[in-house]
């Protein structure tokens, strides 16, 4: 494993509950959720069947389509080991399910929650972490955004780097199909998309566990039960207390940033010529939405090295990069915020 994959490695845990917290911060009070008599829940495991988009992400061997549904059983499996509690899912073998069809099938149980199971893939293959995807409108942005805490803090224990609870709008409202379905036949739902299969720091994680795909199901469904206050005999475990974060009703629509960072500088750049480490001094920051990685260039931005973690706590970070060759003479740096929008810096020397 490289240098720069174990630096991403090392870090994005520290930085993971730093983001829940700010991410989190402008909410800061909880709520109780008692438990209710009997709580329905609809788990989605994400595409199924044959075709390209019903395939899903598909890489370094592993099918999008097949371990959504190894989660969904995992999570299903542990949260019957709770009271009170019926889980449905909207397939449970290798077909297609459209996503209206998915949603009217929560709505026929008289689901209270829909909780879409997913894994992500990007173009350049340079993303990587976790994040949760809610409705930008009223009570199903409350709602969603309330469960997305949770869920998150859950990913976070397992060692994923979190980035973010997150809208997006199309042209007719909510832009990913589950989630604008389940509002028009008003089912509360939520896109979990757990990590990258096409990322070295994801994949890593994978294949570090006995059984990942167990952990994500357990990491779902003990989010579900915190969420809903439930109580489980069977493994003496009492979510009754759990407190959620509160989330007000929204009055406005929540829509997704579209601006990139404003700020991104690289103060200063100082290389160990014995080592070829380089410690850099990057100022960034964005009024929107939080600084999630940033990556650096030494050759003025042709070839870009991995994402990293930024620190959430500062807009200032001192940070340590690496040059095996020990001879780069310039360093460039890129940041990126929540909804992957990129501001490069200028490029400077770096000193010796």
């Amino acid at each position: 494993m490289s240098k720069k994959i174990k630096s991403f490695i090392s870090i994005f845990a520290l930085t993971a509950m730093v983001f829940i917290l700010l991410f989190t911060s402008e909410n800061a009070t909880f709520t109780v959720n008692a438990a209710k008599d009997n709580v329905v829940i609809v788990l989605d495991p994400g595409h199924g069947g044959t075709g390209d988009r019903n395939l899903g992400a598909q890489y370094n061997g592993i099918s999008e389509k097949e371990i959504t549904l190894k989660v969904a059983n995992y999570a299903k499996a542990y949260l019957e080991s709770f009271d009170n509690v019926t889980v449905y899912m909207t397939r449970t073998t290798d077909t297609v399910v459209s996503l209206e069809d998915r949603v009217k099938f929560a709505k026929s149980v008289n689901a209270d929650f829909m909780y879409s199971i997913h894994f992500n893939a990007s173009v350049d293959h340079d993303l990587c972490g976790s994040e949760v995807w809610v409705s930008a409108y009223d009570k199903y942005y409350e709602n969603g955004y309330e469960f997305a805490s949770a869920e998150v803090a859950e990913l976070s224990k397992l060692g994923l780097y979190i980035r973010g609870i997150k809208t997006r709008l199309g042209n007719n409202g909510d832009y990913y199909g589950i989630i604008r379905h389940a509002r028009n036949y008003d089912v509360n739902a939520v896109i979990i998309e757990h990590c990258y299969i096409d990322h070295p720091a994801d994949l890593a994680w994978i294949r570090s566990q006995a059984d990942p795909y167990q952990a994500l199901g357990i990491a779902d469904a003990t989010a579900i039960a915190k969420y809903f206050g439930l109580k489980s005999s069977k493994l003496s475990i009492d979510y009754s207390n759990y407190k959620n974060v509160d989330v007000k009703t929204p009055t406005r629509v929540m829509a997704n940033d579209l601006t990139a960072p404003t700020v991104c500088t690289l103060n200063s750049a100082v290389m160990n010529k014995s080592t070829g480490d380089i410690n850099a001094s990057i100022t960034a920051s964005d009024p929107e939405t939080p600084i999630i990685y940033y990556r650096y260039s030494f050759d003025g931005g042709k070839n870009w090295s991995y994402v990293v973690a930024w620190d959430h706590s500062k807009t200032t970070n001192t940070v340590v990069i690496n040059d095996p060759s020990k001879s780069a003479a310039s360093l460039t740096i890129q940041v990126y915020n929540q909804y992957d929008l990129k501001t490069t810096s200028s490029t400077i020397s770096i000193s010796k």
